[in-house]
């Protein structure tokens, strides 16, 4: 896989583990999956998605 390229923000959490967010390969972009966390302290969110 040459042509790839690694997708990170600061606007999401970033990963746990050994993962990137997303990877661009081509034209298909592959994303992890994610947990709602907060960014900036990694607490999870409870509820729902409203």
């Amino acid at each position: 896989m040459s042509n790839h390229s690694v997708i990170s923000t600061d606007k999401a959490p970033q990963a746990i583990g050994t993962y990137s967010q997303a990877i661009k390969a081509g034209s298909t972009v592959y994303l992890s999956g994610q947990i709602p966390l907060v960014p900036e302290t990694m607490e999870l969110v409870e509820g729902d998605m409203e």
